[in-house]
């Protein structure tokens, strides 16, 4: 009995095991969140890059448009369907009358 006793104090960890394995387990959960803080930052780059892209097609296609209003609104052509169109043109003097309020 005394053997036995001796050999489960002999086998027994110090007090200090316990304090390490707590200490063992923070930095194994502190190496798993930094893998995968870095893997989300990863990914919400790569969706910041494609959504920029995104941003670039529109403004373009934003430039085109405002590029193609002005043409379709150009005082020329304007004035040119005005005439060929709807068989307008410009009063004369005589023509005019002014009304005061």
């Amino acid at each position: 009995m005394s053997q036995l006793k001796l050999l489960l104090e002999s086998t027994r960890l110090p007090r200090s095991s316990g304090w390490l394995m707590i200490v063992w387990v923070l930095i194994l959960v502190s190496a798993l969140g930094v893998t995968y803080s870095a893997h989300w930052s990863r990914v919400l780059l790569n969706e910041l890059a494609a959504e920029m892209t995104e941003r670039e097609k529109a403004q373009a296609d934003w430039g085109r448009l405002v590029l193609e209003q002005s043409t379709w609104t150009a005082h020329h052509r304007v004035e040119s369907l005005a005439v060929s169109q709807l068989g307008m043109r410009v009063p004369e003097a005589r023509e005019v009358i002014l009304v005061k309020p």
